[in-house]
């Protein structure tokens, strides 16, 4: 895992229980700068972190119990 996304992956690991209570069920775009934006979709929130951050620059991540267990990379750039 890139340095950058292992920080957010710390992030989301270390606030897990506060981002459960606050988000559960949506799926999050964590920041570079460890800032979280929630989203309905996945699709919503990819759009959201390349526009903003480009590809490579954020995590997404549903926030759902145990959701640490499942971690998917997305190595390319494609429109969804």
């Amino acid at each position: 895992m890139a340095l950058l996304l292992e920080s957010q992956y710390n992030f989301y690991k270390a606030h897990e229980l506060e981002l459960l209570k606050q988000y559960q069920g949506k799926h999050l775009v964590i920041s570079d700068t460890l800032q979280v934006y929630p989203f309905v979709s996945p699709k919503e929130g990819y759009r959201f972190g390349v526009k903003n951050f480009g590809a490579g620059n954020f995590l997404l991540h549903k926030c759902i119990p145990g959701s640490l267990n499942v971690v998917h990379t997305i190595n390319n750039c494609v429109e969804v």
